[in-house]
């Protein structure tokens, strides 16, 4: 995705012919296969076992040892964290300069509304570094024999990665206006008609909605005083 968003960007001329169908597709599985890959050593590492108490439990398994296992796992915490972050960040800053060297494009609304929206991303990145690398550093050092899985800091290191999703939509909301107003739609549908009557009309939506509780009150001739006068 901040490679697609890089492309419709910096190479705009290029986007359709760079990024067609067979490609995307292709990206798409590769994508997925590389995911699943990084993540099988997770389902080979743990079996089902019995606590003393005769309760079900998972129990962690170690699969390698010594020189294999510390390079599995500085391939695990370079493929599943530090390539993609380091692929966002790069992608991000450079669309924000290439942003900065373009000032007559970028000077209208809908440029700044293009730097509000590549700051957005910034943050986005940030914040997903923040939540996700104490809990892959932490797996990394167990595989050094470092740190030990199942404690109070571990699960920690998990609710913040959980946290990472939970604060997205809150960036979202902050950062973007259009987010923000359809965010209010879902959770308060008794805002739905002033960001109906804003969508349709492009005006302030308090005076959109005034003047249509005002034509549904008074009738159309009331509305067509109150406009002149407004003018």
């Amino acid at each position: 995705m901040a490679i697609d968003r890089w492309l419709a960007v910096a190479r705009p001329t290029k986007y359709k012919t760079t990024l067609t169908r067979p490609r995307v597709n292709i990206c798409v599985v590769c994508t997925w296969a590389l995911s699943v890959l990084l993540n099988t050593p997770h389902l080979l590492e743990m079996k089902a076992t019995t606590s003393p108490d005769n309760e079900p439990q998972c129990e962690w398994v170690v699969l390698t040892h010594g020189t294999t296992r510390r390079v599995v796992a500085i391939l695990e915490f370079s493929g599943k964290f530090f390539l993609p972050l380091l692929t966002a960040s790069v992608t991000i800053l450079s669309l924000n300069n290439h942003v900065k060297s373009s000032p007559a494009l970028f000077q209208t609304n809908r440029g700044k509304a293009g730097l509000r929206l590549i700051r957005m991303c910034m943050l986005t990145a940030i914040v997903l570094g923040v939540c996700w690398f104490p809990n892959q550093l932490y797996y990394m050092l167990f595989k050094y024999d470092i740190t030990e899985l199942d404690t109070p800091m571990h699960h920690f290191t998990v609710v913040l990665c959980m946290l990472n999703s939970c604060v997205n939509p809150l960036i979202y909301c902050i950062s973007n206006k259009i987010y923000r107003r359809h965010f209010c739609l879902l959770v308060c549908p008794w805002y739905r008609d002033r960001i109906i009557a804003l969508e349709q009309t492009g005006s302030d939506p308090h005076s959109v909605a005034n003047e249509l509780r005002i034509s549904k009150v008074y009738g159309p001739a009331v509305m067509s005083v109150t406009n002149s006068t407004h003018a």
